[in-house]
């Protein structure tokens, strides 16, 4: 496994939050919240696309073209990492905390912070690391990724030993899109339009009542696997379904998926939307989100983050 470490950050300070843009829409409940961020508060990028939380209430933003950003939602205050830095590279895909370090994908490889310095893997084994995409398990017992690549594939890591994951005889799996996880085993959804069921050794295609679609993301919900493609929100009950949801958003490309308890945020072409008790619900630039294209969703202490093209979005009292 080749790998590289470099030390280094670069410090943005975003303006005090006082003077962060707070929107506020007729159509939302008179408490909903929508704190949007750019480039003028202070992020290194508009193009947000990976996000994850921390325990601490802090917040990872990637970038699609200046690396990566940790974020204080409290204090507006945060730390960017680029490839300067020890970066792999600014082109960010994914991010993942795992076993108390954080991944990052990138277009170039796999990056890991340890809090002071960065390591960057570029192969493991046959498996050349390349837009990598990053699903730890909510056990913190495994780390899965995917290298999309020609010469890439599926490995999974236990904070030890990396394991290729293709499957005897089933191809490399070298186009998959997002992980979830059940008891029954991982889902992975391939980008090319196919889920599998990863269950010990073997993987199982569910391909049962799914159309040709391109899936860009997977998730859970109460028990129940979905799937973001390329024509909607799709569940699996036997075999997959559509999932109902407001017209604006029916048959849209679903980007992203992040599930909290009993909620999934989903990020679409058309905005963002919550599905849970009570039904769906919908947020939309014109409701202050900054973007319509939803490329990364999160949760964070008690507010949805959205990531855009056009910048990050806070939404609290939902």
């Amino acid at each position: 496994m080749n790998s590289k470490h470099k030390r280094g950050g670069t410090v943005f300070t975003a303006v005090a939050a006082a003077a962060i843009l707070l929107l506020s829409s007729s159509s939302l409940a008179a408490a909903t919240e929508v704190r949007v961020l750019t480039t003028a508060d202070g992020l290194p990028s508009n193009w947000v696309t990976a996000l994850a939380a921390t325990p601490d209430g802090k917040l990872w933003i990637g970038t699609g073209n200046a690396g990566v950003f940790l974020l204080d939602p409290a204090t507006g205050r945060g730390k960017g990492y680029r490839a300067a830095d020890g970066l792999s590279s600014d082109e960010v895909t994914s991010i993942a905390l795992f076993r108390g370090k954080v991944y990052v994908g990138t277009a170039a490889g796999l990056s890991v912070f340890d809090g002071s310095t960065w390591e960057t893997l570029l192969k493991v084994g046959s498996v050349t690391l390349r837009n990598v995409r990053l699903a730890a398990s909510p056990d913190d017992k495994e780390l899965w990724a995917c290298s999309v690549y020609l010469a890439g594939g599926t490995v999974r890591f236990d904070g030890t030993e990396w394991r290729f994951m293709g499957g005897a005889g089933r191809g490399l799996f070298n186009d998959i899109q997002g992980f979830a996880f059940l008891p029954e085993g991982v889902l992975m959804g391939s980008g090319s339009g196919m889920p599998y069921l990863h269950k010990g050794m073997d993987v199982l295609p569910l391909a049962e009542g799914l159309p040709p679609v391109n899936i860009f993301a997977v998730g859970t919900l109460e028990g129940k696997w979905l799937v973001g493609t390329s024509k909607g929100l799709m569940k699996y009950e036997e075999k997959w379904n559509g999932v109902a949801l407001p017209p604006a958003f029916s048959g849209v490309p679903i980007f992203s998926i992040a599930v909290d308890t009993n909620e999934a945020v989903i990020g679409s072409a058309n905005g963002l939307l919550k599905l849970g008790k009570g039904g769906p619900k919908s947020l939309t630039v014109a409701d202050g989100l900054p973007g319509s294209r939803v490329l990364a969703v999160a949760f964070i202490d008690d507010s949805v983050v959205a990531g855009t093209a056009k910048g990050l979005a806070l939404v609290r009292k939902w």
